[in-house]
């Protein structure tokens, strides 16, 4: 009986301690585990200081509209080709279902390993040109297909003589010294060096107005300069951008309403217009605007209005177009083109209005608010119980509040201060009475 109980009790503490190793084991590996998270939080855990100095590595787009979210996200899954072989005129022939799919068929040809999987084009839409806008399914096809490699095995199959456009972003830069030449390539790398940008960025630049139609003695001129990087574009608006040693500030370039230059209505072009004779721009006389002989004569056509011209910006007409057109294309109010930044997608605030920006109920009270006559005394005037009226006095000792004083007339524009103003004010800046049976002669004026 001994042995036997001996035995079992060792065979208990045999097991205790099994048990026993087994959990200090467990235990040994959770204070690993809370020891390299330790040490991950020590290592990743920044300052208050270095976390108010960090920026947001995610974006916020609450605020951003939209319409302009959904619009950015649709360019880019957009492709443009232009078609510039025989071939153009029967492939622009056929319906956008056979255009569809013949570039599905030929994408399905290309064997790329790095090929997305599923990618297939969901519309097309014929431009103008001989060219054709594609939307594929999603952002990584167009990456993909922008490749020049795959760009070429792409044309090569779809049309031999045709190319994915680049989208350019055009930026109109002012006072651009008329010593620049735009289709100087020097001149362009030189502008790329100047403001930081890489090679290439600067794809094209031009006048906006001809060399020929300039001033003699003229030294500065406005251009449009296209870039290919849209981050680039947004930099140069809003840091400013060197140009020939010139430090000027460009604007986005904006879509404004389209005028005809034979008819100079709107909403067409001349190609596709139908009046049947030329409209001059200047004097509105049945001829063509580059014959007009009347050099003091305009009138514009969609205004009906004899101070200036069709082609005049300030025009009304003009001004309600490009408003109503802004309202359509939320873009164009957006001084950015929109990227993924926060800061790309402001909208540029309106103009606030005066009663908003100088409320009446501040405005200085003893100025007549409708431009005529006062009504009664001042409010300066009621809490002293004085009156500035004939006969009134004013005593020595009495504070002198010249905003207080009441003006019965108002001055218009350019026209001096009146003598008897001049005497009101200087007698009772002095603190003496308002005598008034010398008010109509000058020589008692003091230092007159």
């Amino acid at each position: 009986m001994g042995c036997n109980t001996i035995q079992e009790n060792t065979a208990k503490v045999l097991k205790e301690v099994k048990e026993a190793k087994t959990i200090a084991k467990d235990m040994v590996d959770k204070v690993d585990k809370v020891t390299d998270t330790t040490a991950k939080i020590a290592s990743e855990t920044n300052s208050y200081c270095d976390a108010v100095l960090s920026k947001p590595t995610q974006t916020n787009k609450s605020k951003a509209n939209p319409k302009v979210l959904s619009d950015m996200d649709r360019r880019a899954k957009q492709i443009l080709i232009d078609i510039f072989d025989n071939e153009a005129d029967s492939i622009l022939n056929k319906s956008l279902t056979s255009i569809v799919e013949k570039v599905n068929n030929s994408l399905a040809l290309i064997e790329d390993a790095d090929k997305p999987k599923d990618i297939k084009v969901l519309a097309a839409l014929k431009a103008r040109k001989h060219a054709i806008l594609l939307t594929l399914n999603n952002k990584e096809a167009v990456n993909w297909l922008r490749f020049v490699p795959n760009e070429m095995v792409f044309t090569k199959k779809f049309l031999a003589e045709s190319h994915i456009r680049e989208r350019l972003h055009n930026l109109i830069v002012p006072r651009v010294p008329i010593t620049f030449e735009p289709g100087n390539d020097n001149h362009l790398c030189e502008l790329e060096k100047m403001n930081g940008l890489y090679k290439g960025t600067v794809r094209k630049a031009k006048w906006i107005k001809l060399m020929g139609r300039r001033r003699p003695d003229q030294t500065h001129a406005y251009a449009i300069i296209s870039l290919a990087s849209v981050d680039f574009a947004n930099i140069l608006i809003r840091d400013r951008m060197f140009i020939c040693r010139t430090k000027v500030r460009p604007k986005k370039q904006k879509q404004e309403p389209i005028q005809c230059m034979k008819c100079h209505q709107w909403g067409h072009f001349a190609l596709e217009c139908p009046s049947e004779t030329d409209v001059c721009g200047n004097c509105g006389d049945a001829h063509c605007t580059s014959h007009c002989q009347n050099k003091g004569k305009t009138h514009c056509i969609t205004c009906k209005d004899d101070t200036h011209a069709s082609w005049n910006r300030n025009c009304l007409e003009f001004i309600r177009r490009c408003q109503i057109l802004d309202e359509r294309n939320l873009e164009n109010a957006m001084p950015y083109f929109p990227t993924e930044y926060d800061w790309s997608l402001t909208v540029r605030p309106d103009r606030i209005p005066m009663e908003d920006k100088f409320p009446t109920k501040y405005a200085v009270n003893a100025i007549p608010l409708g431009g005529g006559k006062s009504q009664g005394p001042s409010v300066g005037q009621q809490q002293r119980g004085k009156k500035c009226s004939t006969g009134g006095k004013v005593g020595k000792d009495a504070h002198i509040n010249l905003n207080h004083i009441l003006i019965n007339q108002v001055r218009e524009e350019g026209k001096l201060q009146d003598e008897d103003e001049y005497w009101h004010m200087e007698r009772l800046s002095q603190g003496k009475e308002l005598d008034y049976s010398d008010w109509n002669t000058p020589h008692n004026i003091p230092g007159w």
